[in-house]
């Protein structure tokens, strides 16, 4: 997702481990990738999807399982369209064809712009777990407020307006490798209903909804997403 790290999914490919060669990778100015250049106004449409092409020709992948949440799951949309021929299957969780606005993601990343990732941390990050997470595990909400300070600004504020920018509305068809839809019944940002839309348009109505898990399940409740 947007702000974390691929610590996201740590326990999740740690159980995949065993049986696929598992493969994650941060977004620009997330985790260990390189910022994206200060002189750099825009990402393209196709910049996100170009890395993780590049990343499997690098390592001689053609074809694979693809798990994407949030933006990730964006990325994993831009698969569907683009590439369905190198798609083994499909899991989204939290997403949807469009999530939110233009104007609020031009706001967001106007924000962070002025305020900086750091001062804006505590109100991002609660946004992303359920209060039953918060509440078993108060750390968890410190530990990842670290990790978006430690992010990219200039990298953020980017991928609001490339999230501002994707409707896929209109051009999602019903695919025929294994999809896997989940959501996370207290997600504010990417609601159950977001994603049952998503489902339909890829022609699948089967989604998984957490109960008590937020937006982000791979922390939240890795066990489930193995399953």
């Amino acid at each position: 997702p947007l702000g974390m790290s691929l610590r996201a999914w740590e326990d999740v490919a740690i159980a995949l481990s065993e049986h696929y060669f598992v493969v994650r990778w941060d977004l620009p100015g997330h985790g260990q990738s390189n910022p994206v250049a200060k002189s750099k106004e825009q990402l393209n449409e196709l910049d996100l999807l170009n890395q993780i092409i590049q990343i499997c020709a690098a390592l001689e992948i053609k074809k694979f399982h693809y798990a994407g949440t949030s933006i990730g799951g964006m990325i994993g949309q831009q698969l569907a369209i683009h590439y369905p021929d190198k798609l083994l299957s499909l899991t989204l969780t939290n997403t949807g064809a469009k999530i939110g606005t233009n104007e609020a993601w031009l706001q967001r990343k106007k924000d962070v712009n002025n305020k900086g990732l750091t001062t804006m941390s505590e109100a991002i990050v609660t946004r992303w777990f359920s209060p039953k997470t918060i509440s078993a595990n108060p750390q968890i909400k410190i530990d990842w407020q670290q990790r978006l300070s430690n992010t990219d600004d200039h990298s953020y504020g980017l991928l609001c307006a490339w999230l501002g920018q994707r409707d896929h509305c209109n051009v999602l068809k019903p695919c025929s490798f294994p999809m896997n839809f989940v959501a996370g019944k207290d997600d504010v940002a990417t609601p159950p209903d977001l994603v049952r839309e998503l489902a339909y348009l890829l022609g699948n109505n089967d989604v998984i909804q957490l109960s008590g898990v937020g937006h982000v399940p791979s922390v939240e409740a890795p066990a489930s997403m193995i399953k």
